[in-house]
């Protein structure tokens, strides 16, 4: 990753694999093993607190284009689960957590969400959604260049809503609605998600053979 600085094409194309590129999938560890996992050298603990819940990583994935190493994206859940659909519909505190591999302009990746909530949700759900993801956009757009170990989280708690932070500190105020962090969740988990195998590396959970 020699070389790799803010500011150069092949940052910026790495970052947007987001939109385009290869991955690799790695499993979260079983019920039975204490080690954390880790993928290209990026650890995860095994389990977060996030508001009043303890929650379990349920896979991880890479994003990268060709030979560039963008970051490794994991999810935390209370019960992990290899259904899509009973992850983005299950109750309580959730976290998705992003580990930079690599420096570029942070609105790369708000080009990207924007672009992944286009894809996944209807007019009328983008209508809805407009103001709060606005919002939100904004925010990532102000974290200026995202640098090589930084962690993003979008931690998700009931009656507060999705709070953006980085290197454990929150970035601005929590965005309001469980259909707002679903709509970025499916980005990575859903029917149409920005990669088939992040997608599944992601949901390779503790259940998993």
């Amino acid at each position: 990753m020699r070389g790799l600085t803010a500011g150069r094409p092949w940052c910026v194309a790495a970052l947007m694999a987001l939109v385009s590129g290869m991955v690799g999938v790695c499993e979260a560890p079983g019920a039975g093993q204490a080690q954390a996992a880790r993928l290209e050298g990026q650890h995860f603990e095994d389990t977060v607190v996030v508001g009043d819940r303890t929650l379990q990583l349920n896979g991880l994935g890479l994003r990268g284009v060709a030979w560039i190493k963008a970051f490794v994206a994991g999810l935390y859940v209370a019960a992990p689960s290899r259904d899509p659909g009973q992850l983005m519909a299950m109750q309580g505190p959730k976290r998705l957590r992003l580990k930079l591999m690599l420096e570029a302009p942070s609105k790369e990746l708000s080009k990207a969400i924007s672009k992944g909530v286009r894809r996944n949700e209807s007019q009328a759900v983008q209508s809805q959604l407009s103001e709060r993801l606005a919002v939100f956009v904004g925010l990532v757009d102000g974290l200026g260049t995202l640098r090589q170990g930084d962690a993003l989280d979008l931690d998700f708690v009931p009656g507060v809503g999705a709070q953006l932070l980085r290197n454990g500190k929150p970035v601005g105020q929590p965005v309001e609605g469980e259909d707002f962090f679903r709509a970025i969740l499916k980005i990575f988990i859903g029917d149409r998600p920005v990669d088939q195998r992040l997608k599944e590396g992601m949901l390779r959970g503790r259940s998993a053979p």
